[in-house]
């Protein structure tokens, strides 16, 4: 025996690696397909029912604040599609100055139930034919939220909630309303 190993051995290492490898890239191909990847060209941003009259109700809102106006910029600038609803404006108030300014060119909304998703959205959608993923930034995290959350999951969609920036009166609401959505594919983010 020279340099230590058979051949044998060496073939039987190979087959190990080869098997190790094989079950890495599968892995990794699972993984691709558990966790869709957020690419601009593909992924729109729903701004839900970020209010005046909320403002100090919910827990956090600096935050929700804070966030919603990142993310609307980046969607702005990365030029992907925004949609953005208030709640019965006419006694909720429109959307917090703060983040209207980030809004310029999104499709605005008003709606009277939980879910984003009335007709008209529905219709604004399914003309976005190359958005298959959705992020969600807003309130309240366990009514209108979730709702649109477990919507947009009905019409085939991946969703992602930016946890920074979204929120509910109780905090307890919001923690259980990210653990309910993460229990139905969907995933939390943070900015």
């Amino acid at each position: 025996k020279r340099g230590g190993s058979s051949p044998r051995s060496s073939m039987q290492s190979s087959r190990k690696r080869t098997k190790t490898e094989m079950a890495s890239g599968v892995a990794r191909q699972a993984s691709k397909l558990l966790t869709p990847r957020l690419v601009a060209k593909r992924t729109g941003v729903m701004c839900c029912d970020i209010q005046e009259r909320f403002v100090p109700l919910i827990k956090n809102m600096d935050s929700v604040v804070l966030c919603s106006k990142w993310v609307l910029s980046a969607a702005r600038e990365l030029k992907m599609p925004v949609i953005a609803t208030e709640q019965y404006p006419k006694a909720l108030g429109s959307t917090v100055k703060e983040v209207k300014a980030e809004l310029e060119g999104a499709h605005m909304f008003e709606k009277t139930q939980f879910s984003m998703l009335t007709e008209t959205v529905v219709e604004t959608v399914k003309k976005q034919e190359n958005v298959d993923t959705w992020v969600i930034i807003g309130i309240e995290s366990h009514v209108c939220v979730q709702q649109t959350v477990l919507g947009l999951l009905e019409m085939d969609k991946h969703v992602f909630v930016l946890a920074d920036a979204v929120s509910s009166q109780y905090i307890g609401d919001r923690y259980i309303a990210l653990e309910r959505m993460r229990q139905v594919r969907t995933y939390a983010l943070s900015v």
